[in-house]
């Protein structure tokens, strides 16, 4: 019986593959990998008219698999190389299918040399090769270091699968991602909209999703905007070059490019804010996150554009060493956005301090405790990354006081001699006295308290109490309480975007805070500041300036230190924190000692105590208060 059917058998297997290379060559013609002389495709022989020889021959073909009839590159480029890839990229071998394809590809070979035909001559030319300006030519410029790697096995792992049985994208019989698994060779238009011989539709990058399962994904407000009005106004004028229409429908290829992008590494489209530019302009997201904007128009910015695509997603803030070996010098001081911002987990959703919002998701930290944490759950944490221990981003130490970028600098008087003197993490953790940054204060408001002008809930510029927030003696208040847009939504009547991007007031601040003009020698007569509640905007946020620190409620000189002398709050209180009660850190660029030379504050009771110094010409020896 098994003899009667083995030729049944062997002729269905035949007319099969004879069938599967009809329907490739229908597909085939006309395609941009149809060199005909009849064909449609502007890249085409001058008199061939086999479609097929360009590529395959029956007869001593090299290598015989493929039944290949062209000759292979023998050059080597440079390959990709990641600081994150966990698979070993090594070069190609004689079994990896990426070679046939790359002996158009890389440019080195002509596309009518052939082994068995001789040189088919082109309408562009005999021994015409893919030029250097060519999309096609995978190897010029940076040869393959700006192309996703092939001809290598995927490492599984937390956000790396291999493909699905059923998915259109394989490995290879040995494992290992080649050309082909992502593109079909003999059929351009698998995907309708984009073509480029794709093995599958491409819609939010479901290509790519084959094998990238980046965590928080599936949520991000990049996945699928809030707004679908601005989603769709993603096009190609803003950098979409998939042919799909807005950055849901683009998905991974909103940011990065497969082949050829300007930024090798993590294949970035653009230099990295640039591709947050590219929808942060106001051209796609809404005039709230306009980030491009704050960056390029306020007199203060995180200094974004210094560095750009600096930030390393394997680095570490207590190293000083780039992860990339040909990177030899230590990682520049930055801010990128991605050193905020993780694009892969943002989501549009609202958080109570010290938590992380959306926008902040998902994002590395460093522990109030000192300790590098591969995700904040607090936004004073991903501050601490730049803003504390961090061994290659040093913190400013202005000892003249008059500030460098940012604005006047206070010149503290615990701060003096002391090498953590702008480390936020050890101010806001470990000093005895702050502003409930890391934790909370635990003391008394209300009249008769230990913070009597400490209001309910933070105000508008307008006086609204901001939404779903509250003040009390448990609660936390946000670094970006106090550093913020001066212009944007965080201020309840504006629209612009949340966040310390930019500001027009010195030190990133929301909201107005009087610094004093020095004298020429500390404790000489200064005009100081002449009294308007908006010069006191940012202590009014969260104390009640006119109805309690006007009233003399928690110091009984309050009223005529401010109003009559027109002096600071920084003068006297250090906005972070401070060794001395009550946030008490001199500016020494207003004080200086007392005609005895001494400079100290005392705390001798409940809201009771005694200053030693100079200020505004006044001599205190002591004056209890």
């Amino acid at each position: 019986m098994r003899l009667r059917f083995t030729p049944v058998l062997v002729l269905l297997a035949a007319l099969g593959t004879t069938a599967q290379h009809t329907n490739q060559k229908s597909q085939l013609l006309n395609s941009r990998h149809d060199f005909r002389a009849t064909s449609q495709a502007p890249t085409r022989a001058l008199d061939t008219t086999e479609a097929c020889v360009f590529c395959h021959t029956p007869h001593s073909a090299s290598p015989a698999e493929g039944l290949w009839n062209h000759p292979l590159s023998t050059q080597q480029f440079p390959a990709y190389s990641s600081s994150t890839l966990t698979a070993p990229i090594a070069p190609m071998t004689p079994a990896d299918s990426s070679k046939l394809c790359l002996s158009c590809h890389d440019g080195t070979i002509a596309l009518g040399e052939t082994l068995n035909n001789g040189m088919l001559e082109f309408v562009q030319g005999r021994g015409y090769t893919l030029p250097p300006d060519s999309a096609a030519n995978l190897a010029a410029g940076r040869g393959f270091s700006d192309d996703h790697p092939f001809a290598f096995a995927p490492v599984p792992g937390s956000e790396i699968r291999l493909p699905p049985p059923a998915d259109a994208v394989r490995l290879d019989a040995g494992g290992r991602l080649q050309c082909t698994s992502c593109h079909e060779p003999h059929e351009e238009w698998r995907d309708p909209t984009v073509g480029k011989f794709l093995v599958k539709p491409n819609p939010a990058s479901a290509l790519c999703l084959s094998c990238h399962q980046t965590t928080g994904w599936t949520q991000s407000s990049h996945r699928i905007p809030p707004d679908p009005v601005a989603n769709l106004r993603y096009t190609e004028a803003q950098g979409a070059h998939t042919g799909y229409l807005g950055v849901s429908n683009n998905g991974c290829e909103s940011c990065h490019r497969p082949h050829a992008p300007q930024i090798g590494q993590r294949l970035l489209k653009f230099p990295e804010e640039q591709v947050c530019y590219a929808c942060h302009d106001g051209s796609v997201a809404t005039a709230a996150r306009n980030i491009r904007v704050e960056l390029q128009s306020k007199l203060y910015t995180h200094p974004v554009s210094v560095t750009p695509s600096v930030h390393d997603a394997a680095e570490s803030p207590t190293s000083a060493q780039h992860p990339l070996p040909e990177i030899s010098l230590a990682t520049p001081r930055h801010a990128e956005c991605a050193d905020c911002h993780n694009p892969h987990t943002v989501q549009h959703a609202e958080a109570q301090p010290p938590g992380v919002s959306g926008a902040l998701a998902g994002v590395r930290g460093y522990s109030s405790a000192g300790t590098p944490l591969p995700q904040s759950a607090n936004q004073f944490e991903i501050c601490f990354k730049c803003h504390a221990d961090s061994v290659n981003k040093p913190q400013r130490n202005d000892t003249t006081g008059m500030g460098i970028g940012y604005g006047r600098n206070p010149l503290r008087q615990h701060d003096l001699g002391n090498p953590d003197a702008f480390n936020t993490r050890i101010e806001f953790h470990m000093l005895p006295s702050y502003h409930p940054v890391t934790r909370p204060r635990n003391l008394s408001a209300g009249p008769g308290g230990e913070v009597p002008s400490l209001r309910t809930a933070p105000i508008t510029p307008a006086g609204a109490p901001v939404s779903q927030r509250i003040l009390s003696p448990a609660s936390y208040i946000y670094c970006t309480d106090c550093h913020n847009n001066d212009t944007g939504r965080n201020l309840g009547t504006l629209s612009g975007p949340a966040g310390p991007h930019g500001s027009n007031l010195p030190h990133l601040l929301e909201r107005p805070n009087a610094l004093e003009t020095p004298p020429a020698r500390p404790g000489e007569f200064t005009p100081g500041v002449p009294y308007a509640p908006e010069e006191y905007g940012l202590c009014n946020k969260c104390h009640d300036v006119e109805g309690s620190v006007l009233k003399d409620h928690s110091f009984r000189e309050h009223r005529k230190h401010i109003r009559d002398q027109n002096a600071a709050c920084s003068t006297c209180h250090d906005p972070h924190a401070s060794n001395a009660p009550m946030l008490i850190n001199f500016d020494l660029s207003i004080v200086g000692p007392n005609s005895l030379g001494v400079l100290e504050y005392r705390r001798t009771g409940f809201r009771q105590g005694t200053c030693a110094l100079r200020c505004h010409g006044k001599d205190h020896r002591h004056t209890p208060y």
